[in-house]
């Protein structure tokens, strides 16, 4: 989950398809109006980003309080990127 979102956000580029909503989802979060997990099934909910394909159990990390931090600077970074 959180890696798809690291993924749309580096794949966000202004004038794309789908990138006022991927653009809308992800500042409401980095806002703090909702959480990761909102912002994953709204992203998924709106095909903003891809269903994830079954895979096989393997351990991934938990995502830090440190890693959502990082995600949300670089959503507002991306975000005043786009807009000069």
């Amino acid at each position: 989950m959180y890696e798809q979102i690291v993924q749309a956000v580096d794949k966000m580029k202004k004038g794309s398809p789908g990138y006022e909503g991927i653009s809308a989802i992800l500042n409401r979060y980095a806002r703090g109006e909702i959480n990761l997990d909102e912002a994953y099934y709204d992203l998924l909910e709106a095909e903003l980003i891809a269903m994830p394909k079954r895979c096989g159990m393997s351990a991934k990390r938990p995502v830090t309080a440190e890693d959502e931090l990082r995600l949300k600077e670089k959503i507002h970074e991306k975000i005043k990127e786009d807009l000069h």
